[in-house]
């Protein structure tokens, strides 16, 4: 026969429980936190609804980029000095950085006279070309002195510095193999804020602009041989 004071005891034990998990289902219902951290994509400089497949030219096939391993992150980077880097740590990509610059590569070559398509792995399935692309990323980041310390006034002035690409290509033939090209495509864009990661991004887009057009030139150079 069980007590009156064990029952109690049970009573309290199992109301004690039940506001335990009321508890934990009112803070599973809480709003997630609001995050500091700002994402951001690379663009093309081609309007994506407008770049139409043309009848003739060169197809290209686009290999999975090798990254710099420091630049084989979310987070963006800025140099402060031959050998010295800061992760922004607040401001990062939006998605893979090697997928982004194949995407963004392969529609600024689209848009060109003479190519008649370009796709990026994985590659779709019966989609034949005749040259195959490899790029090596070497410096893809900003370049500047260090931001404001957190302790700065809002007035405080902000350094400029710039952006910089620097990417090793090679153009291959059909069957991935033979070199029929090779070349190092260098840009910058100045007038980097260098607390403006949205800018910073932004530059480098006008720097796959570059490459792209570089890759362009020589690619319709190939065919015309």
């Amino acid at each position: 026969m069980v007590s009156p004071l064990s029952q109690t005891g049970r009573s309290l034990v199992a109301a004690g429980l039940l506001g335990f998990l009321l508890v934990g289902c009112v803070r599973l219902l809480e709003p997630p936190r609001p995050s500091n951290i700002s994402y951001y994509l690379l663009d093309s400089s081609a309007d994506v609804d407008t770049v139409a497949t043309a009848p003739t030219g060169v197809t290209v096939g686009l290999r999975r980029p090798q990254l710099a391993s420091y630049l084989d992150a979310t987070r963006m980077v800025a140099r402060e000095g031959p050998n010295k880097i800061r992760f922004a740590e607040a401001h990062r990509w939006g998605e893979d950085l090697d997928r982004a610059l194949n995407r963004v590569v392969a529609l600024n070559l689209e848009r060109q006279s003479g190519i008649r398509a370009a796709e990026a792995v994985p590659w779709p399935e019966g989609f034949a070309f005749d040259y195959v692309v490899q790029l090596r990323i070497l410096r893809f980041e900003g370049v500047g002195a260090p931001p404001p310390g957190p302790e700065a006034d809002d007035d405080t002035h902000v350094p400029e510095g710039h952006s910089e690409m620097v990417v090793r290509w090679t153009i291959l033939g059909a069957e991935g193999e033979q070199v029929r090209a090779q070349g190092v495509t260098r840009h910058r864009e100045e007038g980097w804020p260098v607390t403006d990661y949205a800018d910073l991004a932004a530059k480098l887009d006008t720097s796959l602009v570059v490459l792209a057009d570089t890759l362009g030139d020589r690619l319709r150079g190939l065919a015309g041989e």
